[in-house]
């Protein structure tokens, strides 16, 4: 007779533990919030969002002061442009106001050296006569030789002026002129990082800081969250953790939640932890339990909102 009393109450305690399988789990909403923050500090100048604003990717959020960043940018510029016309000069060789000034120097030799000629012809004549003065005639010889190298010299210094410079100015001259379009580019980045915008579409959670507010590097300015980082939290007792697996469907169910909102399993805890105090509820005090997330298929829950989820078939 005692044993059959026995019997029947453990058949008692295992009925009452025998919970459907379809049974709840408490949990809650939880989003990874993007901390958005400028690379290096600076004022902050305009804000271009406010608190609950929805940005999409590529949007502006804020600018910081650029005062130094601009001028930067302006002198790289200029040395660019420095940089490119000197390249372009040394490709064209002389000015033509130069070329002409030889071209003048040219013709007054050409016509000191037509001179000399006649001189020289009219000595050359005199020399058989009583009256030739061999100094004379040496005289005329040399100034005609010197005319002639004369001309012969601005001969060459106007085919000079007509060549490009040679090629080792030349490359000289363009390695500096990137090397300034390098400069350029990075002044250009500088100032274009004093504009922060969104590297992800997502609603403005909060404004950290306000125009006017000094932003230290790396200092949040805007908290922003992606709908795909809206995740749920739940904790499964170790008696269900069988039915669960990466891709498993949960039912979600909370207050002003739409029906049929459904999320997929994405982690599942490798080991147990206490049931989280914001749970505690009389029957899971103090229970061990598993952390599972899953990713919800709709939009419009909040990070915080409490949710209760079943297992999907």
């Amino acid at each position: 007779m005692r044993y059959v009393l026995f019997l029947a109450v453990t058949l008692a305690l295992v009925a009452c533990d025998d919970v459907p399988k379809n049974r709840g789990y408490l949990g809650y909403v939880e989003g990874e919030r993007l901390a958005i923050a400028a690379p290096e500090g600076g004022w902050i100048e305009e804000l271009f969002v406010a608190e609950g604003d929805a940005v999409a990717l590529g949007q502006k959020l804020f600018r910081l002061e650029a005062k130094r960043e601009t001028t930067q940018r302006d002198e790289a510029k200029a040395r660019l442009d420095q940089a490119a016309a000197q390249l372009a000069n040394l490709l064209t060789g002389k000015r033509a106001d130069e070329i002409r000034a030889v071209e003048a120097q040219i013709a007054e030799a050409q016509a000191n050296l037509g001179l000399a000629r006649r001189e020289l012809t009219r000595q050359l004549e005199l020399a058989s006569s009583p009256a030739a003065n061999p100094r004379n005639l040496d005289q005329a010889r040399a100034s005609f030789g010197v005319e002639q190298a004369r001309l012969a010299e601005l001969q060459a210094q106007l085919r000079v002026a007509r060549l490009p410079a040679r090629e080792d100015e030349i490359a000289a001259g363009r390695a500096q002129m990137e090397a300034a379009a390098a400069q350029l580019a990075e002044a250009e980045i500088r100032l274009a990082d004093r504009t922060i915008s969104a590297r992800a579409a997502g609603r403005v959670e909060r404004l950290v800081r306000r125009a006017g507010e000094f932003a230290p590097s790396g200092g949040t300015v805007v908290s922003l969250l992606p709908p795909e980082s809206v995740h749920v939290r739940v904790y499964v007792p170790e008696r269900d953790l069988a039915q669960l697996r990466i891709g498993s469907r949960l039912g979600i169910a909370c207050d002003s939640c739409a029906k049929d909102l459904a999320a997929q399993v994405i982690f599942v805890a490798g080991e147990a932890e206490f049931t989280p105090p914001v749970l505690y509820a009389i029957e899971s005090r103090q229970k061990l339990v598993y952390l599972v997330k899953a990713r919800p298929a709709a939009t419009g829950l909040k990070p915080g909102q409490p949710i209760e989820a079943r297992l999907l078939p």
